[in-house]
């Protein structure tokens, strides 16, 4: 039996954070950081973290490297939430943020973990042993080495298709390809919508037409929320 407070979220390309607070960030030179801290991350792992706090049953999945996963087991057994994480080969990618006094962030973003063949196969078989007892499916953030955007947007479709509801944050070609699949909430920023379309959005006037533009890919009773940043002040 299913209930709607037991989530699935769906992290398939994982981060350890790693975030600096840094006066200025020197370009080309050495920059001292005076404070750092690292920690378990990713969107879907994010999402996880918020929906347990709310008080949902949250089971999480994904692909983790089995190198250094001990931060996110850790994080896992916080939070209550049942790991079944697929473990590949080789270290979890981590992500640096420099926050900068200004409050300038510069993001640098490694690429993930290389996913096999036989390591979708063991996802695939985890994703249909959960669709057993949960209803709502949350896929968020960028695909590893070996995930293409066609084979996520067939998860989300097979996952619809079979009465589940999807929740889908990703961006570039991730976003197009899925929205294909008609997921049943979509949540893209100012900043995915701007590579939706192809030009940077700078107002809230050209938010609005780019999404009303995005909203013709997706299904007419499909919930749709824009998050708003930069260009709606």
């Amino acid at each position: 039996m299913t209930t709607t407070n037991k989530v699935v979220t769906i992290t398939l390309n994982p981060a350890l954070d790693l975030t600096g607070s840094l006066e200025t960030l020197n370009k080309g030179s050495v920059s001292l950081v005076n404070q750092g801290s690292l920690h378990a991350a990713g969107k879907g792992v994010n999402v996880a973290k918020v929906l347990s706090d709310l008080g949902a049953e949250v089971t999480v999945t994904g692909f983790l490297g089995s190198d250094n996963q001990e931060l996110f087991c850790q994080l896992f057994a916080e939070m209550g939430a049942q790991d079944k994480f697929v473990r590949v080969a080789g270290s979890t990618r981590i992500n640096v943020k420099l926050v900068e006094q200004s409050g300038d962030v510069s993001d640098i973003n490694f690429p993930g973990v290389e996913v096999d063949a036989e390591a979708i196969a063991a996802f695939e078989q985890t994703l249909n042993e959960l669709m057993a007892e949960h209803d709502y499916f949350v896929f968020a953030g960028s695909l590893p080495r070996g995930i293409t955007p066609e084979q996520c947007a067939a998860w989300i479709a097979h996952l619809q298709q079979n009465g589940k509801r999807v929740l889908f944050d990703s961006s570039r070609d991730a976003l197009t390809k899925g929205l294909d699949s008609k997921p049943w909430l979509i949540k893209p920023n100012d900043e995915e919508l701007s590579q939706f379309v192809g030009r940077h959005l700078t107002t809230q006037a050209q938010c609005l037409e780019a999404a009303s533009h995005f909203l013709t890919r997706a299904l007419p009773t499909s919930w749709f929320r824009w998050a708003p940043r930069v260009c709606c002040g």
